[in-house]
C-alpha cells in the first residue's frame, strides 16, 4: 500500500508564497497590477480550483491573516498627516459621507427588491437590503494601498484617496451596527438599533484609543532605542499585542493598528519613517500570503442563479454608488479636478472589513430565514463572497486607471 503524505500548513504557505510571487511577477508582465496576480493564484490553489490549500489549511492561518492586516493598518496610518487633514478635512467628510452613504441607499434598494420577487416579505426584503448596504459601503484599503505603492503614487488624488480609504472602515462599521438592528427588528422583534449602535461606539472609540496607546508606547521606545533591527522588531510584537486585544474584544483590528500608525507618525516623524520603511519591506511576504489567501477561501458553487443575479445587481449598484457619491461630495466642497473625476475609481475594492462584517452577519442573522434554503446570514455570506472576488478582480486595475 502507497502512504498517503500530507505536508502540512507550512507547506501550504511555501506554495502560497512563492506561486503568488509568481503571480504577481505574471500579471505586472501585462501591466496589470500584482495584487490581482496573487488573488487570481489563490482561486486555483484553493476551493475554486485544485484544493491544495484546504479549508483546514486556511483556518489554521487565519492567526496570520489577523497579522496581515495589522501591518497593513499600520502602514495605511504612517501615510496620514494632520496637516493633511486640517487642509482637506471638509473635503474628505464630503466625499466619504457622499460614496459610503451613495453606496448604501443603492446596495440597499438593489438587493432588497431581489429579494421581495424571490420571498414575497417586505420585512425580509427590507432587512436583507439594509445589511447588504452597509456592508457594501466598505472600501479594502489593502488591495488599494498596494497599488498606490506598486506605482509610486503621489499627489492630491492619492492622499485624498489613502484618507478615504482608510475612514471608510468607521463609516461601514457604523452603517452596520444600525443596519444588522434593523434587520433583527424586522424580522425577529428582538433587535435593538441603540444597543447596537452602542456596542459600534465602543468598539471604534476602543480601535483607536488602543491603538493611539500603543503608539505612544512605541514613540517612547524610538526615543531611547537607536538601533533599527530592534525597533523593528519591537514594532511587530507590539503590532501582535494590539491584534491580540483587538481579536478577545471584539475591536476593529484595521481601525486599531490604522491609528497606531497615524499617531506614531505625527508624534515622530522622521523617526517612524526609518521604522515603516523597514516595516514595508519586512511585510512583503505577508501581502502575499494575505492576498492569495483571500482567493483561496472564495467558493461560490453553490450558489442558484437567483442568487447570482443579486451579485450582479450588488456589483452594479454599489459601483455607481460609490463613483457618483465621490463626484458630489468632490464637486459640493470644490476638490481639485483629478479628485472630482478620478477619485471614484480608486473604491471599487472590497475586502477584509466587508468579509469580516459578512462573517459577523452570518452568525446574528443565522436564525432569520428568508428563503426555504437559506437565512439571511448564508445569503450574506454567499453574495460578498462572490462579489468580493468581482470587485477584488477589477478594482486594482481601476486605481491604477485613476492615478
Amino acid at each position: 500500500m502507497i502512504a498517503v503524505v500530507h505536508f502540512g500548513v507550512l507547506f501550504a504557505l511555501g506554495v502560497v508564497i512563492l506561486l503568488g510571487m509568481f503571480g504577481a511577477w505574471s500579471f505586472q508582465r501585462i501591466r496589470i497590477p500584482q495584487v490581482v496576480g496573487y488573488i487570481v493564484i489563490g482561486l486555483i490553489l484553493g476551493e475554486s480550483g485544485f484544493n491544495l490549500v484546504t479549508k483546514e489549511d486556511i483556518l489554521t492561518l487565519r492567526p496570520l491573516n489577523f497579522f496581515a492586516l495589522g501591518i497593513i493598518g499600520a502602514l495605511v496610518g504612517s501615510e496620514l498627516r494632520i496637516e493633511t487633514f486640517r487642509k482637506y478635512a471638509k473635503q474628505f467628510f464630503a466625499i466619504l459621507v457622499g460614496e459610503g452613504v451613495t453606496a448604501f441607499v443603492f446596495v440597499t434598494i438593489m438587493t432588497g427588491l431581489v429579494t421581495y420577487l424571490v420571498t414575497n416579505s417586505v420585512a425580509g426584503a427590507v432587512a436583507t437590503g439594509i445589511v447588504f448596504g452597509a456592508i457594501a459601503s466598505a472600501t479594502d484599503p489593502a488591495s488599494t494601498i498596494d497599488v498606490l505603492w506598486e506605482y509610486r503614487a503621489k499627489g492630491v488624488l492619492t492622499t485624498s484617496l489613502i484618507a478615504i480609504v482608510a475612514l471608510d472602515d468607521a463609516l461601514a462599521m457604523t452603517l452596520y451596527g444600525l443596519g444588522t438592528g434593523a434587520a433583527q427588528m424586522l424580522t425577529s422583534k428582538t433587535g435593538s438599533i441603540v444597543h447596537e449602535l452602542g456596542k459600534v461606539s465602543f468598539d471604534l472609540l476602543g480601535a483607536l484609543a488602543t491603538g493611539f496607546c500603543f503608539a505612544v508606547v512605541l514613540r517612547f521606545i524610538l526615543h531611547w532605542l537607536h538601533q533599527r533591527e530592534r525597533t523593528l522588531a519591537i514594532a511587530v510584537g507590539l503590532i501582535l499585542l494590539l491584534i491580540g486585544i483587538c481579536t478577545s474584544v471584539g475591536m476593529d483590528i484595521i481601525l486599531a493598528s490604522m491609528m497606531m500608525g497615524f499617531a506614531l507618525i505625527n508624534m515622530a516623524p522622521r523617526r517612524s519613517q526609518e521604522l515603516f520603511d523597514l516595516l514595508k519591506g519586512f511585510s512583503i511576504p505577508i501581502y502575499v500570503m494575505f492576498f492569495v489567501m483571500v482567493g483561496a477561501r472564495l467558493d461560490v458553487s453553490k450558489m442558484p442563479t437567483w442568487m447570482w443575479i443579486m451579485v450582479v445587481l450588488y456589483v452594479v449598484a454599489r459601483t455607481a454608488g460609490k463613483m457618483f457619491g465621490a463626484w458630489f461630495g468632490a464637486k459640493t466642497t470644490g476638490s481639485a479636478p483629478a479628485v472630482r473625476k478620478y477619485l471614484g475609481l480608486g473604491l471599487f475594492a472590497q475586502g477584509g472589513v466587508a468579509v469580516g462584517l459578512s462573517i459577523i452577519a452570518s452568525h446574528h442573522l443565522a436564525g432569520i430565514q428568508v428563503h426555504k434554503d437559506f437565512s439571511l446570514g448564508d445569503m450574506v455570506i454567499f453574495v460578498v463572497t462572490a462579489t468580493t472576488l468581482i470587485v477584488q478582480i477589477i478594482g486594482p486595475p481601476m486605481v491604477k486607471l485613476a492615478i
